[in-house]
C-alpha cells in the first residue's frame, strides 16, 4: 500500500474545503481495498495512533483534517460497486452520487439524496453527516435510504471488529463524521426514477411576500412537491437573474408546476446549483449551514441586515449564508443567535473542527456517550 509523510502530502492532507487553518504532521495512507484499511488500522492501534478517513476533501467544517498524533486514510479508492438488484445496491464509501445515478439510469432507477455537489459527494461522507439537501421534503435525509452498513470498530480491549449493521442499531454514524468507525460498504434502497417533474419559479420584490408565498405552498401540503427553494437578491444577481427574492418549488409530476419543459427545468435548477460558485466568487467563500424551523424568518433577516448573501432548503429549515474572512465576529454573532433561537448550529455539513466552540454542554456531553459505546479508546477522531 502507499504512504506518505513527505512535507507536500502533508500539506494537501492539512487543507479541505472548510479554510479552517491546520498545520499537523501526519502520515497518509492510500489503500486499495478493504484488506489493506484493515491491516493501517492494526499497525495504528499498535503504535497509538489516532485515525481520521477522508477522500477528496471537500468536506466543509474540517472534519477530515488530522489532529496531533494522527494518521490520515485516503479511502479514494474504495469505490466500486459490490452488489445491485431492483431495489437496492450495495456500494464501498467513496463511489460519489453521480456515478451512481449513471448507472442506475441504465436501470431507469435513482437513489434520491441529491446534493448540489453530486459530482463530489461520496456515499460514506453522505452517511457520515446524514446529509439531505433540496429533497429532504419528499425523501428526507440518508438514514431514510441505507439499508445495512458493514462497519469496521475497535472495542476497549482495542480488538478491530467488521460487522454487519441495519440502519437503526447503527443510527450513530448517521452523524459522527467518520469520529467511530469505518463504514466499508453500505447497502442502498432505489426507486424509479420519476416520470416527470414541473417547476414553479417565482421572483418577489420583498422577503416577506417570498416568505409569505413559501408559507402558501407549504400549507397545500402537496404529497407531490419535492423541493422549495429560496435565493436572495445579493446571490440572485450573481446567478445572471434580476435583483429580486427567488423561489424555485418542484413537483415530481407535471400537472402542479407552471414549467413542465425539460430543457427550461434544467436551466432554472442549474442556476440553484451556481449559488455556492457564484457566491464564492463574491468573494464570500465561507458557507454555512444552520438549521432552524419556526423562526427561520428572523435568521434570514438577521443575514440581509448585515448584508449576508443567503440562500437554502427554506421547507426544512436549512440556510446557506455566506461569511468572507473578514467576518469571523459576524460568523460567531449568527451561532450565536440560531442557539438563541432553539435549534442546530449545522444542518448539513457537520461540526468537524470548525464549530466544535459552538456546542453547547449538553451536545458535548452526548458525543462522549457515543464515543464511549463505540470508539471508548478515541482512536478515531471526533
Amino acid at each position: 500500500m502507499q504512504s506518505y509523510n513527505d512535507p507536500l502530502h502533508n500539506l494537501i492532507y492539512n487543507t479541505d474545503a472548510s479554510h479552517f487553518e491546520n498545520n499537523e504532521k501526519t502520515e497518509v495512507f492510500l489503500p486499495k481495498n478493504r484488506n489493506e484499511v484493515i491491516e493501517i488500522v492494526e499497525n495504528a492501534v499498535k503504535e497509538n495512533k489516532k485515525i481520521v478517513c477522508r477522500a477528496w476533501g471537500t468536506n466543509l467544517v474540517g472534519n477530515c483534517l488530522p489532529s496531533k498524533n494522527t494518521i490520515v486514510i485516503d479511502l479514494s479508492a474504495l469505490n466500486k460497486i459490490l452488489e445491485q438488484n431492483a431495489s437496492s445496491i450495495t456500494v464501498e464509501p467513496w463511489l460519489t452520487t453521480d456515478e451512481l445515478n449513471e448507472i442506475l439510469d441504465k436501470y431507469d432507477l435513482y437513489f434520491p439524496v441529491q446534493l448540489w455537489s453530486h459530482a463530489s459527494a461520496q456515499i460514506g461522507g453522505m452517511i457520515a453527516t446524514n446529509w439531505a439537501w433540496m429533497r429532504a421534503i419528499k425523501y428526507w435525509k440518508m438514514e431514510k435510504w441505507v439499508e445495512e452498513m458493514e462497519i469496521l470498530t475497535i472495542d476497549e480491549n482495542k480488538e478491530i471488529k467488521i460487522q454487519t449493521f441495519n440502519a437503526d442499531d447503527a443510527k450513530d454514524f448517521f452523524w459522527a463524521e467518520w469520529g467511530l468507525g469505518i463504514i466499508l460498504n453500505a447497502k442502498l434502497k432505489l426507486i424509479k426514477k420519476p416520470e416527470s417533474t414541473s417547476l414553479t419559479f417565482k421572483n418577489f420584490d420583498n422577503l416577506d411576500n417570498a416568505l409569505m408565498f413559501v408559507e402558501s405552498v407549504k400549507s397545500k401540503k402537496n404529497s407531490e412537491l419535492s423541493a422549495l427553494e429560496i435565493i436572495n437578491p445579493q446571490i440572485s444577481q450573481a446567478v445572471w437573474l434580476e435583483n429580486k427574492y427567488y423561489v424555485i418549488v418542484e413537483y415530481e409530476n407535471s400537472t402542479d408546476g407552471e414549467i413542465t419543459d425539460k430543457n427550461e427545468i434544467k436551466e432554472i435548477w442549474a442556476k440553484r446549483d451556481a449559488c455556492y460558485p457564484a457566491t464564492v466568487n463574491l468573494w464570500y467563500p465561507q458557507i454555512e449551514d444552520p438549521e432552524l424551523h419556526e423562526n427561520i424568518d428572523e435568521l434570514f433577516k438577521w443575514c440581509e441586515n448585515n448584508n449576508i448573501p443567503v440562500y437554502g432548503h427554506i421547507w426544512i429549515g436549512v440556510l446557506h449564508p455566506h461569511f468572507n474572512s473578514e467576518q469571523k465576529e459576524l460568523m460567531d454573532d449568527m451561532y450565536t443567535l440560531v442557539q438563541e433561537l432553539w435549534w442546530s448550529v449545522s444542518g448539513e455539513h457537520g461540526i468537524g473542527k470548525k464549530k466544535q466552540k459552538y456546542l453547547s454542554d449538553e451536545e458535548k456531553n452526548q458525543i462522549k456517550v457515543i464515543k464511549e459505546k463505540w470508539d471508548s479508546n478515541d482512536i478515531f477522531w471526533f
